[in-house]
Order: C-alpha cells, then structure tokens, then sequence
C-alpha cells in the first residue's frame, strides 16, 4: 500500500471505526486477484471502501430517507476544490496508471423487467447521499455485474473531496421520476469502488466509481382489515418495506468498454438540476434528460489535474453529474455501453452558460476496479 493510501486509510479507520475495523482496504488480501487480469494481484491504487454493509446500518439508512427528504435533496455541484499545485501536470502530457494500455475487453448488456419508456434506459437514475446535514442528489446508472448489484457514477458523487472521506447515506433509484416513485427499488450503498489518485490528489482524470448496492425495497401503505389505509396517531399513513430484489433483475445492467476511438457517437444520460453560471435553471431535476454527440474532443486542465478528459457540447447543470456515457445506445431496448460518466461542466464560450459536459477517458484501470467491484457479492 502507498504511503498515501496509508494515510488515507488511518483517517477513515477513525471516522468509521464504530462501522469496521479497516474502512479502507487497498488490497482485500494477499492472494486477491482481479479476474479476467491476468490473475494479476489487485493493485494498490484501488480503493475500496465500506458503506452501509452490517443490517442495522442498512435499516438505518432505508428509514433515514424519507420522501420528504428525497424530494428536498438538492443537486450537487461539482466540487471547487482544486488539486494540490504540489503535483503539477504540464499541458499535453498525461499521467496514466501501468494498467491503462490494453485491449478494450465487451461487457454485454442486460435487460431487466422494467419496460423501455420514451426511448430513454431504464438502468439510470438518482444517487442521494449526505454531506454533514445536507441532502443532495447527483445521477447514475446500473452496470452489468455477475452479481447483478452494481452501479457507475462519478466518484465526487460517493466520496467527498472537501472532508476526504466517503459521502454519508449512499442510496441510489432507478427510474426516479416527479411524482417521487420508487416502482423499481431504492437500492443502499455497500461497497465504494474507486480510483486511489481521486481520493488522495482529486484527480479528475478518476473521476469516476463503482458501488455495489443490496437488495431493493419499495415502501407500499399498510392496510387494515378492512382494506383501508392504516394511519398513526397523528393521521399519518402507515407504509411497510417491500424487498423488490436485485437492481439488475429490475431494471437490467449497461454493458462496458474502454480505449475507445473520439468518433463514436455518445449519448449522454442524467438528472440535471442546478442553475447555470448567469443564473437561468432550464432544468429542474425531475425528469432525465440526455445529449447525444458523434465526435468528443480532448478538454485538459493542469490546476485541476485534468489531463485526458473528452467533452461534447451539452448544457447539463448540476445534478447530472455521475450519468452514464453510452456509446452504441439502442433506444428500443434501452442498452449500451458504458464508457464515461457526466464528471464536469465547461462554459467554453465564456458566454455564462454551460455548453460542454466532460467524462474521464475510460482506460484499462477503469476495467480493473470495475471488474474487482463485480466480485463483491452483497446477497
């Protein structure tokens, strides 16, 4: 382990130590190996990281969020924090990880029982989480796991750069929707899956993670007898859990690739909220919306240690952060491939108003933590 992943570790051990004995674990054991590698041991520059996983967190957290609560959340904008100046990067070079050269490996897609709807993928949704005593919500999508229980977003929106360690109650909905429905299952975090350069430089060229969640619930109003609504002392409804199963069972999973080619066309996925630089909200966070490019161009930014990024024209706000980028999106059956989340937004005509969005480029490290992720089973 790197003497910063050491650190990071001790201070997250001490946040969390009422949860687990070791929050941060860069190699989950000596013999651990990422499948499909080579048999290669897990790399150090993997981070996993602990969430809700014992059944009084996972309770916990089901009871915490309330519709009142989720429909208060407010988007969460990119974080201001910029890199230390201690690591510069000079325009035009890169820093990649040894595992970043390679042949692109095709993780098929999947279909869920969800019904494809105005064209638009039934794997993406909301992620909402806590930060101290705010509530914010930021976009993602289900991703195929073996396990069927695996989510992509951006890694600002699990794992918070100002305080260094993750976000707090971690949930993500498919599908969510005006009206509040949870029809395919709020899904609690497990398992965050991430890149060791995000974590300990805020490296935007990692800004993405992969988060293993349990089995969905919906909340259904209790009835009486009588077939009537059940209501508290106060005149409230009732509701009770209903387990719905597995996100991927639900809702399907998107497929997975990297290394690819600047010409491909992209569609672009989330729940955008937040208002632009000149103060207009064209969005407000209720619907998904998308863009959809056939070239992306290369975006760098040294002082944000941002050196391989691509970008397309796209006004998201605040709030699609973390969407899924599908190359070879089918809107019939609402599947593609994932290759790039919604990380920053870019007013590159200085004109006040956001008109690019950026991803990560996906490289064999990020094939390395998603396939380690894929391993974690969480029933």
């Amino acid at each position: 382990m790197s003497p910063r992943a050491k650190r990071l570790a001790a201070t997250l051990a001490g946040m969390l130590a009422a949860t687990v004995a070791a929050v941060l674990t860069a190699t989950p054991a000596p013999a651990a190996v990422v499948p499909g590698i080579r048999s290669a041991p897990v790399p150090d520059w993997v981070m996993t990281v602990p969430l809700a996983q014992r059944d009084a967190d996972v309770r916990r957290v089901m009871d915490y969020w309330t519709p009142d609560r989720l429909k208060a959340a407010s988007s969460y904008a990119t974080p201001a924090r910029r890199a230390p100046q201690t690591s510069p990067t000079p325009t035009g070079t890169t820093t990649a990880t040894s595992a970043d050269a390679g042949r692109p490996t095709t993780v098929q897609p999947t279909r869920g029982r969800a019904q494809v709807k105005n064209g638009l993928p039934t794997t993406v949704g909301k992620v909402f989480f806590r930060i101290g005593d705010r509530h914010y919500f930021c976009s993602a999508t289900a991703v195929h796991s073996p396990n069927r229980n695996l989510v992509a977003t951006a890694a600002h929106c699990a794992y918070d750069v100002q305080q260094m360690k993750p976000v707090e109650d971690w949930i993500f909905i498919p599908g969510y929707t005006a009206d509040g429905r949870t029809e395919w299952g709020i899904y609690v975090g497990h398992t965050l899956n991430l890149h060791d350069n995000f974590a300990g430089l805020v490296d935007w060229d990692y800004d993405y993670a992969f988060v293993t969640v349990h089995r969905g619930f919906t909340w259904e109003p209790e009835k009486d007898a009588k077939g009537n609504p059940k209501r508290d002392a106060k005149g409230n409804p009732v509701y009770r859990r209903v387990d719905v199963g597995r996100l991927e069972d639900n809702v399907g999973g998107q497929g997975f690739l990297w290394n690819q080619p600047r010409n491909v066309v992209t569609h672009a996925f989330g729940y955008p909220a937040g208002e632009q630089p000149d103060g207009t909200r064209p969005f407000d966070g209720t619907s998904m919306r998308w863009c959809v490019t056939r070239t992306r161009i290369r975006v760098t930014a040294p002082n944000l240690l941002l050196n391989r990024g691509l970008a397309f024209p796209c006004m998201f706000t605040a709030g699609a952060s973390g969407g899924p980028w599908l190359v070879r999106y089918n809107s019939t059956t609402g599947n593609g491939y994932l290759n790039g989340v919604n990380s920053r937004t870019w007013d590159r005509n200085a004109d006040r108003r956001y008109d690019h969005i950026s991803s990560p480029s996906f490289t064999k490290s990020t094939y390395v933590i998603y396939k380690i992720a894929t391993t974690q089973g969480t029933g």
